[in-house]
C-alpha cells in the first residue's frame, strides 16, 4: 500500500465464535494491511454501513429472520461502493439463483485461504485502481442488465431443445453479453469448485449445465432493473457491435500465433465492451438517448470503457482483459500496451473508422503500440478493407 492510498476498510460478520476467530488468524497473516471488523450483529452492520466507508462486506448467510442476503441487500441500498460477498455452505442451485441479484461473489464456507486472498485482491485492484469514489458508489448500485427479450426468446427455446448443440447455445449467449458475464462469472466462482478458470461458452454450457443457465437467464430477465429502458434500436445495435467486435479481435488474435487463450481473451474483450454503454443509456430518458463518447466520471478514458471495466474486474474476470477493455480507445493513456491491450485498439479504431461520417474528426491511433508487435500495415489493411479480410 503507497502513501497515498487510504487503508482498506472490512466487514466480516460470523457467528460462530471459533470459527470467526480462524478468519482472523487468516487475515491478520494474509492481508495484514486492511483494517477488519468481526461482527455477529447485523444490526451494528448496518449502522458501520451507513456511518463508514466500508471497502468489503464478507458474511455468511445468518439467520432466517436477518439472513445474509438480508444485509447484502442494505448494504447494495445504503453503501453501494461496498464490494459484497456472501459465504454459504449450501451449494444448492436455488441458494446460487437467489444471491445473484444481491451478492457480487459468492464464497464456499468455510472458505479457503486461497478463496480469501483472491477476493481481497480484486477489492484492491477496484479500490487502488484508475477508479474515482464517485464512480464506484454509482456502480456499486448495478446488480444486472437489461436482456434484449428476443435474443432472450431464442436462448430459451435452444436451451429447452434437447437436440440443440452445446456450440449453438455458446453462439446463443455470444450474442448476450451481460447474461453470457453473469455465467461466466458462476463457472468461474470458487463457489462451484472449479480450479481452472475459463472464457469458453461452448465450456461454461457444460459446466453449468442448460437447467442451471436457464433459471440464471430467467433470474436475469426477471429481476433486470433497465428492462424497457432502453430503446430496443439502440439495444439491438450495441449488441451487434460488440459482437463485430469480438468478431474481429478474436480473428485478429488468431493471426498472432500467440495460442488459443490469446483469441479468446481478445473475443471476451470484445464482447463485454457492451456493459458500459448498456449503463450509460440505461440511466437517460429514451427520447434523448444517443451514443456517445464523452467522459463524465474521469478524464481520459470514456464512461462506457470504464464501466465495463469496473464491472468485468468486480465479476472475476482477469485484470489483463479487464485492462484492454478499459483502454481500447485510449492506449496512448497506457506507458507499455500488452499484445492483447492493442488488439483490442486496433480493432475498435477499425470499427469507428468504418462507421464514421465523412465530416467526423477521428482520434489518432496508438502507432507506438501498432508499431512495437508490427501491426501497423495490419492496421491500414483493415481500414481499407471490408468486414471479411481477417477471413481470407
Amino acid at each position: 500500500m503507497t502513501e497515498q492510498q487510504k487503508p482498506l476498510r472490512a466487514i466480516i460478520v460470523e457467528q460462530d465464535p471459533a470459527y470467526q476467530a480462524s478468519i482472523r488468524r487468516l487475515l491478520q497473516r494474509v492481508v495484514p494491511h486492511w483494517q477488519c471488523s468481526y461482527l455477529s450483529d447485523a444490526a451494528f452492520v448496518r449502522e458501520l454501513l451507513c456511518s463508514e466507508p466500508i471497502d468489503l462486506l464478507l458474511t455468511e448467510r445468518l439467520g432466517p429472520t436477518d439472513s445474509g442476503e438480508t444485509l447484502l441487500e442494505f448494504s447494495c441500498q445504503h453503501s453501494p461502493i461496498t464490494i459484497r460477498v456472501l459465504m454459504s455452505a449450501d451449494n444448492s442451485d436455488a441458494m446460487l439463483l437467489a444471491t445473484t441479484h444481491c451478492a457480487h461473489l459468492v464464497l464456499g464456507n468455510p472458505v479457503t485461504e486461497q478463496q480469501v486472498l483472491e477476493v481481497f485482491k480484486r477489492v484492491e485492484l477496484l479500490c487502488n485502481g484508475p477508479f474515482t469514489a464517485h464512480s464506484r458508489y454509482q456502480l456499486g448500485q448495478i446488480n444486472t442488465l437489461p436482456i434484449q427479450r428476443s435474443n432472450y426468446q431464442t436462448l430459451m427455446k435452444l436451451l429447452s431443445d434437447d437436440d440443440s448443440s452445446t456450440v449453438a447455445v455458446a453462439s446463443s449467449l455470444a450474442r448476450e453479453a451481460p447474461l453470457a458475464a453473469k455465467l461466466l462469472q458462476l463457472a468461474n466462482s470458487a463457489y462451484l469448485g472449479f480450479s481452472r478458470q475459463t472464457l469458453d461458452l461452448a465450456e461454461v454450457v457444460t459446466r453449468l449445465g442448460r437447467s442451471m443457465i436457464k433459471a440464471v437467464a430467467f433470474a436475469v430477465q426477471l429481476h433486470s432493473q433497465y428492462d424497457g429502458k432502453i430503446r430496443p434500436d439502440l439495444h439491438q445495435r450495441l449488441l451487434d457491435d460488440s459482437f463485430e467486435l469480438a468478431t474481429m479481435a478474436g480473428q485478429l488474435a488468431k493471426t498472432q500465433q500467440s495460442g488459443a487463450l490469446l483469441a479468446e481473451q481478445a473475443f471476451m474483450a470484445g464482447l463485454m465492451q457492451v456493459l458500459g454503454p448498456l449503463v450509460l443509456l440505461s440511466a437517460m430518458p429514451q427520447h434523448q438517448q444517443q451514443l456517445t463518447e464523452e467522459d463524465m466520471f474521469q478524464e481520459g478514458i470514456p464512461d462506457h470503457c470504464l464501466i465495463s471495466a469496473y464491472l468485468m474486474l468486480l465479476w472475476g474476470f482477469d485484470a489483463e482483459v479487464c485492462d484492454a477493455v478499459m483502454y481500447r480507445l485510449s492506449l496512448n493513456e497506457v506507458p507499455m500496451p500488452t499484445l492483447l491491450e492493442t488488439i483490442m485498439h486496433l480493432s475498435s479504431y477499425v470499427v469507428v473508422f468504418r462507421r464514421r461520417r465523412q465530416d467526423e474528426d477521428l482520434p489518432v491511433p496508438c502507432w507506438t503500440a501498432l508499431q512495437q508487435f508490427q501491426l501497423t500495415d495490419t492496421f491500414s489493411h483493415l481500414q481499407q478493407s471490408g468486414p471479411g479480410v481477417l477471413n481470407e
